[in-house]
Formats: structure tokens, sequence, C-alpha cells
């Protein structure tokens, strides 16, 4: 069961649905908050990619974070449903089409957890050659 509920206002069911994420989210106050730091795609091969492509190696980073300070879980799909905010950076500005790539691979790891979510572009990341960089709020129970 997750420990988030999401909400939405009238108008925001289409973006929400989307991007798969809510206007606000509720986390109850017994929760342990667990918080990555940044994450990008330096350490895959091949490295970097496309946006969508560096998004993804970002999303494999982060799980691996949550699930090195959430050593007592042990399905991905409960890691990504405590997943209650995700603060996302890239460079430029993304095409509709790279936006709905990104939304695509964001569906596959949240599931049926909605997120509260910033996406800002930006001029330039660390290192040079990083497009995205992903960063997460999630709270757990620790008797899951």
């Amino acid at each position: 069961m997750p420990v988030v509920t999401g909400s939405d206002f009238p108008g925001y069911e289409q973006l929400g649905s989307i991007f798969n994420i809510s206007a606000a989210v509720s986390i109850p106050a017994n929760a342990r908050i667990v918080a990555t730091s940044g994450q990008i795609a330096d350490n895959h091969d091949p490295m970097w990619g496309t946006h969508a492509e560096q998004f993804e190696k970002s999303m494999v980073n982060i799980e691996r974070a949550l699930a090195s300070a959430s050593p007592h879980i042990k399905d991905p799909r409960q890691l990504w449903e405590g997943v209650f905010y995700v603060t996302s950076f890239h460079v430029g500005v993304l095409t509709r089409e790279e936006q709905l790539q990104i939304a695509e691979i964001a569906r596959k790891y949240f599931g049926k957890n909605k997120p509260a979510w910033a996406a800002i572009c930006v001029n330039a990341l660390f290192p040079p050659e990083a497009l995205v960089e992903i960063q997460i709020q999630a709270a757990y129970r620790d008797s899951i």
C-alpha cells in the first residue's frame, strides 16, 4: 500500500494523466523520508544519449539510490510507490515529442503512483555532457 496519496484540481487531470503526476501530495506523519541527490546518466554503458535515454538511465540510478537507503524494501514497485516529489532538470527546450518520451518512461517507473513534479529547463548541467538530472523525495513505512 502506498504511503503517499495524490490530489488534483479540476483542469489538472489531462496534464496529470500524461505525465503521471499530482498537483499535490499528502504524506503521513509516521513516514520515513528519503531524498536522493541529483542523479545523471554518467555510469552507464553507453554513457549519455538523448534526453529520454538520459532520463531513463537517471531513473535506474534513482532506483539504486532508493534501494540503498531502504534495504528492507525488496520490491522495486514499492520503492517507486513511495516517491512523492520529483525535481528534474533538462538542458535546453524540449520538444513535445521529447516531453512525451520522458512521460512514457516516468509512467513505466511510477506505475499508479503520481508524485508532484517540477521539471525545469536550464542552460547547462555538470558535467556538460549531462542533459538530465533528477532528484527524488520518497516516504516509506519501516514495516513494509
